[in-house]
């Protein structure tokens, strides 16, 4: 333990030890607050406040009346890559999951709307709209929003889309994506987000815009949140000539 450290710290570092050590697996229970007031021998607020610094770390996660439990390590995505979630997640060993929320065609009326702006299209123009829920395993991670030219992909919303790539089905019609541009902001979630990915609401997310194209056409336009407590990104660098 640190010399002259808070208690609640000190309680926060041996359960972060144990879960860095894999002595606690992701999901797995940990004891209980009288459980963990016993072993330690410190009051129950000082316990709370132990298990609210590893919840801010991301390192556990609560459900109410159950319990709280170890989270799975963060999911780190590479920047410098221009790739689906699905393929992204597998790559990384890890199981994709979705639900789909809505699939629709709309027809934006709004010359002004950035959805239509950043497709190019114009005012009124068919605009297929998919709204999922990404998951990692059985985790909710990311809520993707994505517009693509209804002109470009017909059929488009008879796929399955809980089970197949977007963008692999993108790719069969001629236009995945090969380029995009996109830009990272900090935000809080809303109430009806918050809930989308089981965090409270005000939690941090990280919002993501990104406009695709395909050999220059604009073939797609997003707005991703990624829960903060679960998600890093890496970019790769190098020195300017």
């Amino acid at each position: 333990m640190q010399k002259n450290a808070p208690r609640y710290l000190d309680i926060a570092a041996s359960v972060r030890r144990e879960i860095l050590a894999k002595d606690l697996r992701p999901h797995a229970r940990l004891p209980s607050e009288p459980e963990l007031v016993r072993r330690f021998g410190a009051a129950r607020a000082t316990v709370r406040r132990a298990l609210a610094v590893l919840q801010d770390e991301g390192r556990v996660y609560s459900r109410q009346a159950v319990g709280t439990f170890v989270a799975e390590p963060p999911v780190e995505q590479e920047l410098d890559q221009l790739s689906g979630f699905t393929e992204f997640m597998t790559h990384r060993g890890l199981k994709p999951g979705s639900r789909l929320i809505a699939a629709e065609v709309q027809r934006i009326k709004d010359p002004k709307s950035p959805v239509l702006l950043h497709l190019g299209l114009p005012a009124g123009a068919g605009v297929l709209f998919i709204r999922r829920l990404r998951l990692s395993g059985q985790q909710p991670l990311v809520i993707a929003n994505t517009w693509l030219p209804a002109a470009l992909f017909p059929g488009f919303l008879k796929h399955d889309l809980e089970r197949v790539s977007i963008y692999d089905v993108m790719g069969t019609a001629g236009y995945r994506p090969t380029e995009a541009i996109q830009t990272i902001e900090a935000v809080t979630l809303e109430a009806a987000d918050a809930k989308l990915l089981t965090v409270p609401k005000g939690s941090a997310a990280l919002l993501i815009r990104r406009a695709g194209t395909a050999r220059g056409v604009p073939v797609e336009y997003a707005i991703d949140y990624y829960r903060a407590d679960r998600t890093r990104f890496r970019v790769h660098l190098g020195a300017l000539d």
